[in-house]
């Protein structure tokens, strides 16, 4: 089975550019986990099309296309205020 492809939004880039290199580093490596096997590692959140993704005290809240096999990253953030605007 192929991998899927994982693109980022501009604000998601923006906001790994600010946080600490070892937890951006846990979360790249950790995505890369998410695009060989996405539904082993992550959760589907009630209410909206999106699924998130544990690392560490931070949360990545993802956008999973099974036909086109792409993963649209489309918010990070701490587990405490990343699920406020969804």
């Amino acid at each position: 089975m192929p991998d899927y492809e994982v693109k980022w939004t501009d604000a998601t880039v923006r906001y790994l550019e600010k946080i600490d290199n070892a937890d951006v580093e846990r979360i790249l490596e950790k995505m890369k986990l998410v695009s060989e096997n996405p539904f082993h590692y992550v959760k589907r959140l009630k209410g909206v099309p999106l699924y998130s993704l544990r690392t560490g005290k931070y949360r990545v809240i993802m956008s999973i296309e099974r036909t086109n096999l792409l993963i649209l990253v489309v918010d990070v953030g701490r587990r405490k205020n990343v699920y406020d605007d969804l």
